[in-house]
């Protein structure tokens, strides 16, 4: 059955796990804000009823105007590999997870792109163009599809605020959604930190809402491995569909095996392996004939960044299991 917007039952697991992983932040909201683009999918998908589109209500939560009871705002914190170089200083510069929704299927992050400059965000100034969530919101769904895993956007918001992105533009917030938003760069920043007990945190935390079968006592090596054989199909399933991502730094790279984080992507119809979607990827770094390769070595940094929870033996039979996995599953798709 689909609920209004205020009737959605919210939860904060990630909030719960306390203020070593986030940075409580407010949403800075859009003026003058106006609809661009909804998805019912995405709104079913997390059992809201579409009609609910047309609420002022609505237009005031997903412009970053005003919050539903119960939502906690934070920017997630993080650190990641970028370009093959570590960074310990990124997190969420413009994005907010408001709150996790309680669906049939499980929970989902309920998360504002574009609502202002958080602790994180560094020099930048918060704010996503409207071109760009635009980009964010039709690839997504050309993914999903394809088949392909993903987050969902659930709508585009813009504003009169204008920002540069090599023009001016209207400003604008996209709504994403996703079972969850840790990335490999997650589990690194604490790695770094040589902070075990955050690191167990995370993990359990991780396996406890994603990864049912690896609850019982503990079991990180399977959690692992299942990580691995995930990504491995992923991005299987990207080099089947043609898809290009752009900048697959560990720090983009989920640990749910969907798709994150898609700003600078595109479609490669021709499978030239030298295609690159990044304008600064100059080594081509990250073109399309290189992803699998990367998305092994993305899972030999996450490896290491779990070395501290899983033994030596566990971690390398896993990472083996990586391209049978992606060959068998690139067969069945091609």
């Amino acid at each position: 059955m689909m609920k209004r917007l205020n009737e959605l039952t919210l939860q904060h697991h990630f909030h719960n796990l306390g203020n070593a992983f986030y940075t409580e932040h407010q949403p800075q909201g859009l003026q003058q804000p106006r609809l661009v683009r909804t998805n019912r999918a995405a709104a079913e998908w997390i059992g809201l009823d579409p009609t609910e589109f047309t609420t002022d209500l609505f237009l005031q939560v997903f412009s970053g105007n005003t919050l539903l009871p119960g939502m906690q705002p934070l920017a997630q914190d993080y650190a990641g590999h970028q370009f093959g170089n570590f960074n310990p200083f990124l997190g969420d510069g413009r994005a907010l997870l408001l709150a996790e929704v309680v669906t049939p299927t499980g929970t989902m992050d309920v998360y504002l792109k574009g609502a202002g400059k958080t602790a994180y965000a560094r020099n930048a100034d918060g704010r996503a163009g409207l071109r760009e969530c635009l980009h964010e919101f039709d690839t997504t769904e050309q993914l999903a599809a394809l088949g392909v895993p993903t987050t969902r956007c659930l709508c585009v918001v813009a504003g009169s605020q204008q920002v540069y992105r090599g023009g001016f533009e209207s400003a604008a917030i996209v709504t994403r959604i996703a079972p969850s938003h840790v990335r490999f760069g997650t589990f690194e920043n604490y790695f770094f930190q040589k902070n075990t007990t955050a690191l167990r945190q995370l993990a359990d935390h991780v396996i406890a809402c994603h990864y049912a079968d690896c609850v019982a006592n503990g079991d990180y090596a399977g959690f692992f491995r299942e990580v691995v054989v995930r990504t491995a199909h992923l991005i299987a399933h990207w080099q089947a569909v043609g898809f290009v991502h752009g900048v697959m730094n560990t720090d983009n790279q989920s640990i749910l095996g969907i798709t994150l984080d898609v700003g600078v992507s595109a479609f490669n119809p021709k499978r030239d392996p030298d295609v690159t979607s990044h304008p600064d990827d100059e080594h081509h770094r990250y073109a399309f004939g290189q992803q699998p390769v990367v998305g092994l070595w993305n899972c030999n940094v996450l490896a290491r960044a779990l070395s501290p929870l899983i033994t030596t033996a566990q971690l390398r039979a896993a990472l083996q299991e990586y391209e049978p996995a992606y060959l068998r599953y690139h067969a069945q798709l091609v």
